[in-house]
């Protein structure tokens, strides 16, 4: 009986700690925090195509940013035979849910870390961002992260050459009841560090086109070599008890 009291009060605790770790204030994430909410979480998968990479994953990386190297693009390679620092041939594709506002609250945090001193400013100006309605709107953003940096230029020209009308056939959500919801506006990436952004519509019919219940992929088909297919379960993007997506 001591043994199973003693279980359950561990358990207790441990759900405690998840809670607790859930309802931090954005401002206070580390990196780790902000990494872990991009690029691996209810709101942000990454697919991965090519040789593994041996590093972290970095949320720094986005499409906008691909084609500049950086310290950590260079630590990225493999040391070849003779001494020499080899490229790792992979792409890593970030796939966010940016109206979801702790993928917002993620990015935030992101350029507050990039600060040497608190700036209260910015950080009030950073939570009118993270607070913005997207009531209308589903919008999904894609960054790029790849280890060799020859491979950017094909994969930048795609995303920056594409519109709208070429892609509106091409990028869709899907439910798991197979309802497709197209594409309503395609954004090319800029210089905000977020990536490429396609936006559709929240609600079908004059009804939110997702639920609680549903999962739901996201399919992107840009040109015929480079297609995403994430899948997302909405029943754990669930943030300050409220589903956000």
């Amino acid at each position: 009986m001591r043994t199973v009291v003693s279980a359950c009060l561990v358990g207790l605790m441990f759900v405690c700690v998840a809670v607790a770790q859930k309802q931090k204030p954005w401002t206070e994430w580390t990196k780790k925090d902000v990494d872990k909410t991009l690029n691996d979480s209810a709101w942000g998968q990454t697919q991965s195509e090519g040789g593994a990479s041996s590093s972290s994953q970095s949320s720094d990386s986005a499409i906008t940013q691909v084609a500049a190297p950086r310290a950590s693009d260079r630590q990225l390679g493999r040391q070849g035979e003779s001494g020499e620092t080899k490229a790792v041939n992979y792409v890593k594709y970030h796939v966010r849910f940016l109206s979801a506002k702790p993928v917002r609250a993620a990015f935030a945090r992101m350029v507050l870390l990039s600060k040497t001193e608190p700036d209260e400013a910015l950080t009030t100006q950073l939570q009118g961002f993270v607070d913005r309605d997207f009531s209308e709107y589903i919008v999904v953003s894609v960054g790029v992260e790849v280890g060799d940096q020859k491979m950017a230029g094909p994969i930048m020209q795609a995303f920056s050459h594409a519109n709208t009308d070429v892609l509106k056939e091409n990028v869709y959500l899907e439910r798991k009841d197979g309802k497709k919801l197209f594409l309503m506006e395609y954004r090319p990436p800029v210089e905000d560090g977020m990536g490429a952004k396609f936006i559709f519509k929240r609600a079908l019919d004059g009804q939110p086109f997702l639920s609680e219940n549903d999962n739901v992929r996201f399919v992107a088909q840009l040109n015929e070599k480079m297609k995403l297919n994430t899948r997302y379960k909405l029943s754990d993007m669930l943030y300050d008890g409220k589903l956000e997506y």
